[in-house]
């Protein structure tokens, strides 16, 4: 009887120590184990810096499969140090001049990080990516299953069963958009927190991959530079703060996306605190009243966006020192540029003006915006494959100029596959007049660009190549690139009283067959 109740009674305090365990770190075998003092407890393994353990409610997040959570692809070998900084528990793992930090704030169910890296892997791209259990996290907000169909397109594009198309790029969404994204099942959700994005690169509408599902593993992404249809140079310096927070199913609160506890005194390398950064603030004019305006800033160091409110203003808070170049964006096209000087402790005040194309306008197909909106299968383009099932099919179209609705346009036209698309209109006797004809384009691949003629008998010259990123995107659901608006002048010779039809067909000295030979992505075509 003595000996039960001694049992009894150890087995009592076993559970009331476990049910004490309290926020900190302590190093066991290979692995640095911290209590966040909440409901989480993380493992990072001492030997390389990976993230190997996420308990949440006492059950394993991790995937079952032997990857861990890591920066990159994992650093190989690290030196890992950890230290308590009041209520913080700040691990460091240090490979090169790369530092991935693991942050823990007590008290919540989080596990914030940062990227130190001055200088580009030589794998030439930066992420974090978190492998989650898939039976425990089946769910993604955007995205269908990605890696479990047929491959159609390199090993990043696949065939489901029932004819649609998925990829881990049909989850991305702009910068701008997606200040958080997560995975969730039952009682039980991870986000990945994105941060202030300033390192990044591409601007307030570039996306990268948000989300891959596996047959074991639901991956959840922080990806810091990719060469995934990129359109400008990789940005060193101090990535983050971002951060994993975990919940019962719920978006995160507040309290859990508040990043104010990060501070000099975390020995963070690069970080910059509020006090070392300044302001812009300022109006804009001439924007469409029926578009939202975005103002960005850029330099060769840092970006940042913010979206202009219904009286014009904008405002962009902690930036950087230093000299920017300042965009004004009609929903995603560039519409006026200027420079502004940011000063720590200071605010910038300044105003934009955007300033539409010069010229009477005959006809416009399209809201000149950066985006094929509106256009045919301009919808899908972003979460689908152009072969998918649920696209309209794709096959050379002609729109007639008064009567066509605006999805009879093609959204994306390519030389193997809708080329050309026609365009018809009438003039009378007295508009047979030389002509401005504008192809904006969002975004072209292996080299594409527009080949103009009109009534079958006059050519305009084939223009030079627009400056695009060097990889595959429209297939990978974007339709965004380098913004570029090639100018015809069209002879009054070459038109008729009548009806004219205008053909824009694909031009390019560069290789490539079906949905990757050489296309572009439509914006606006404008006759002025």
């Amino acid at each position: 009887m003595r000996r039960a109740l001694l049992i009894m009674l150890c087995g009592i305090a076993v559970v009331a120590q476990a049910h004490a365990a309290s926020f900190g770190a302590t190093r066991t075998g290979t692995r640095i184990v911290v209590d966040t003092g909440a409901d989480l407890i993380f493992s990072v393994d001492i030997r390389n810096g990976d993230l190997v353990s996420m308990r949440f409610h006492g059950h394993e997040l991790q995937t079952t499969e032997p990857k861990a959570s890591q920066i990159a692809s994992g650093l190989g070998s690290a030196q890992v140090d950890a230290r308590t900084v009041g209520d913080v528990i700040v691990i460091s793992a240090r490979a090169g001049d790369l530092i991935q930090y693991y942050l823990a704030d007590k008290g919540r169910n989080a596990i914030y990080m940062a990227t130190y890296a001055p200088t580009l892997l030589p794998v030439g791209e930066l992420r974090f990516v978190a492998r989650l259990n898939v039976n425990t996290l089946p769910k993604a907000a955007r995205g269908t299953d990605s890696n479990v169909g047929t491959a159609i397109e390199g090993k990043d594009v696949f065939l489901l069963p029932d004819g649609r198309t998925s990829s881990k790029f049909y989850s991305a969404q702009p910068m701008i958009d997606d200040p958080m994204h997560g995975v969730k099942g039952p009682d039980v959700a991870v986000y990945m927190l994105m941060g202030n994005r300033e390192h990044s690169s591409g601007g307030p509408f570039f996306k990268d991959i948000a989300t891959q599902k596996t047959a074991v593993t639901h991956e959840l992404y922080n990806y810091m530079f990719s060469n995934h249809t990129q359109t400008e140079p990789y940005r060193g310096g101090l990535h983050g703060v971002y951060g994993l927070l975990f919940t019962d199913g719920e978006a995160p609160s507040e309290a859990l996306t508040n990043l104010a506890f990060v501070n000099n005194t975390l020995g963070l390398a690069g970080f910059l605190d509020s006090a070392g950064r300044g302001t812009v603030t300022g109006h804009v004019y001439g924007v469409a009243p029926s578009l939202p305006a975005v103002v960005g800033l850029s330099n060769t160091s840092a970006e940042y966006w913010a979206p202009v409110d219904g009286n014009g203003r904008f405002q962009l808070t902690t930036v950087r020192p230093g000299q920017y170049r300042m965009t004004l964006y009609q929903r995603e096209l560039e519409v006026a540029q200027s420079t502004v000087q940011v000063k720590a402790g200071s605010t910038a005040q300044t105003t934009l003006q955007a300033r539409p194309p010069t010229g009477q306008m005959k006809w416009q197909i399209g809201v000149p915006d950066g985006t094929p909106t509106g256009f045919r299968n301009a919808g899908l383009l972003s979460s689908a494959h152009p072969s998918d099932t649920r696209m309209a099919p794709w096959a050379p179209a002609t729109y007639i100029v008064g009567s066509s609705h605006l999805d009879a346009f093609p959204a994306a036209q390519w030389r193997d596959i809708n080329s050309p698309t026609r365009i018809e209109f009438v003039l009378a006797a007295n508009e047979l007049h030389d002509y401005h004809l504008r192809v904006f384009i969002s975004l072209a691949q292996a080299g594409g660009r527009p080949q103009v003629s009109v009534n079958q008998h006059w050519t305009a010259p084939v223009p030079p190549a627009s400056n695009q990123p060097n990889s595959r995107g429209i297939t990978r659901g974007t339709y965004r690139g380098n913004n570029t608006v090639f100018e015809v002048s069209i002879p009054a010779s070459a038109l008729r009283p009548g009806t004219n039809t205008l053909e824009i067909g694909v031009v390019s000295g560069q290789a490539g067959s079906g949905f990757l030979s050489p296309g572009f992505v439509f914006d606006s075509v404008q006759l002025m």
